[in-house]
């Protein structure tokens, strides 16, 4: 996985901001969020970004995994994130 080609990220205090250069569109996210996005590298797939944020982020009662794939499902279909 990775970042569409017109999409930049850049970390901040409070997570991070995904910037869609075409669309001019800001996405803020939060801590969790700029993980997951923070991972999206070539070479490594859907299963590895879940299993590497749910090891950080996870705690009882916290569904982290399916939040995850919901929010990488998220990121494809508006174009931010490709395979």
């Amino acid at each position: 996985m990775k970042l569409a080609k017109y999409t930049k990220f850049r970390e901040e205090k409070f997570g991070g901001v995904l910037f869609e250069t075409r669309s001019e569109k800001v996405y803020s996210l939060n801590a969790s969020a700029a993980a997951i996005v923070r991972e999206a590298v070539p070479g490594i797939g859907e299963d590895e970004i879940i299993e590497r944020v749910t090891r950080r982020f996870s705690s009882p009662g916290n569904d982290i995994a399916s939040e995850a794939r919901l929010f990488l499902a998220d990121l494809r279909q508006k174009g931010l994130l490709e395979d």
